[in-house]
């Protein structure tokens, strides 16, 4: 499919992560129907305050392609959906159709290897073990000895700015999003 719907968002969505949405404008509620129907997901892009660097509808130019894994009707009357990131997507060419839905080209980004966590990761490795035990944090199959299982989850769990987690986002290899972890890490406890 061509021209995938876009969801701008304050949030980034990583691969394998699951993100709650309540859905009440009538353009995004069209959209969840139309992904139903027709069997797709659609993508998810943080909104950017850097305008140098966005797409001309004013989100980051790679997101992430979603699929809705759970559906409900809040009281509120609002439509309730769980969506799980899939893979990560390069977005081209977004225009606003007549609905007022925001649609892009996407390019599917390298899917990457499984490769194990290396000895000098193996501190975020402990501290994701520790996290997941959290009482507030839902449990997720994590594959602990797989790079990118590990640092797709720290990425999502630590609490990073939007810029920092979309930074994560772009890295093309587990290896460097995990040193950038220890980085960011580094940064916040000076």
């Amino acid at each position: 499919m061509n021209h995938f719907p876009v969801f701008p968002l304050n949030a980034v969505v990583y691969p394998g992560m699951a993100l709650e949405l309540k859905i009440f404008e009538p353009r995004y509620l069209d959209m969840v129907a139309e992904c139903f129907k027709g069997g797709y997901g659609f993508i998810v892009a943080l909104n950017s305050e850097d305008k140098s660097d966005v797409l001309s509808e004013g989100f980051e130019p790679v997101g992430t392609l979603v699929r809705i894994i759970d559906f409900t009707q809040l009281k509120n009357g609002m439509l309730g959906i769980t969506v799980e990131g899939v893979e990560r997507a390069r977005l081209d060419s977004p225009f606003t159709d007549s609905a007022g839905l925001i649609r892009a080209d996407m390019e599917q980004m390298n899917a990457e290897l499984k490769i194990s966590t290396e000895m000098e990761h193996e501190e975020l490795v402990v501290m994701l073990k520790h996290l997941e035990q959290h009482p507030a944090i839902k449990p997720r199959d994590i594959e602990y000895d797989d790079a990118s299982s590990v640092s797709w989850r720290l990425a999502e769990l630590l609490p990073f700015d939007a810029g920092e987690k979309q930074l994560l986002l772009e890295m093309n290899h587990p290896y460097d999003r995990l040193d950038e972890i220890y980085r960011l890490l580094d940064k916040y406890q000076s």
